[in-house]
């Protein structure tokens, strides 16, 4: 059992408590407020979202996993080597849908019908994202998935806990994580262009190639950073919110300086995903400090 931990990605469920805290933290800055049980109650659920999305993606990848390359953020499919853990994999993963839905409805009383809602929404976009036939991410449609999920549905949880619903302020910020979620999901699919193509496997970056993906990225970035100066209601400290935006653009034009080959695609991944995390953690830092919660 303990072996089936290896599925894990450590840099994934990081990503996701730091989308959590932003969450909360931004809801804490537009006149929320929160317990260290709720805290801690709504991180559970997204752990468990996150969890099952781990354990359904490795157990349906088992194939093509056979033909992947070592990736900057991806993982060793243990399941290659213990083809015996896949039905475990699978349980767990269900268990871990249910789990987080049970807790956001026992947090109903104290939230809205929103958190239950965008847990549901979740659960059901990280299913349809691995299982056959649907499989939206070898439909063209894993980007948008991977998005809606990283960049809404999880700091969204944080938001609810904090304020009790969505409301029209969270919109801006939610636009630009949301679009930060799309950039993830190019630069953790850049690395593995051959190996989806050999699948036949269908996905943004099989369809316009590395080099163009490089260019859609730093668009995306740029429209991020619009967003976030133009759209983004904020003073005083939270000014920095807007700043913080300036990491993953900057980041970005190293697409313009790489060639199309796997060795660079890998070296571009690591570097913007990175810089997507240190984006996260000023982020995290600037609610923190305009929260008063110090």
């Amino acid at each position: 059992m303990l072996k089936l931990l290896q599925v894990v990605r450590p840099h994934i469920v990081v990503g996701g408590f730091l989308g959590y805290v932003a969450g909360v933290l931004f809801g804490l800055n537009n006149g929320g407020a929160i317990s260290w049980t709720g805290f801690i109650v709504d991180y559970l659920i997204v752990l468990f979202m996150d969890l099952s999305t781990h354990f359904n993606n490795d157990y349906f990848d088992v194939e093509a996993d056979k033909h992947q390359p070592f990736k900057p953020f991806g993982n060793k499919n243990i399941f290659l080597e213990h083809p015996e853990l896949l039905k475990t994999s699978l349980y767990a993963s269900i268990a871990s849908t249910i789990i987080s839905l049970t807790l956001a409805t026992t947090m109903i009383r104290e939230t809205s019908w929103h958190l239950l809602a965008t847990v549901a929404l979740f659960n059901i976009l990280g299913w349809l994202y691995s299982t056959p036939p649907v499989k939206l991410s070898s439909r063209r449609l894993g980007e948008a998935t991977i998005a809606i999920g990283t960049g809404f549905c999880v700091p969204a949880v944080g938001y609810i806990v904090a304020t009790g619903r969505l409301t029209d302020v969270f919109t801006p910020f939610m636009v630009q994580l949301v679009l930060y979620g799309y950039v993830l999901s190019l630069c953790l699919q850049i690395p593995d262009y051959e190996v989806d193509q050999k699948m036949g496997k269908n996905t943004i970056v099989g369809l316009i190639g590395r080099k163009k993906t490089y260019v859609l990225i730093l668009l995306i970035a740029v429209i991020a950073s619009l967003n976030g100066f133009m759209f983004l209601s904020v003073s005083g400290i939270l000014v920095w919110l807007r700043w913080a935006t300036l990491v993953p653009l900057v980041v970005s034009l190293s697409g313009l300086l790489v060639s199309g080959s796997h060795e660079d695609a890998k070296r571009y991944t690591l570097l913007n995903v990175s810089g997507l995390f240190i984006y996260l953690i000023i982020v995290d830092i600037v609610l923190l400090l305009g929260s008063g919660l110090f």
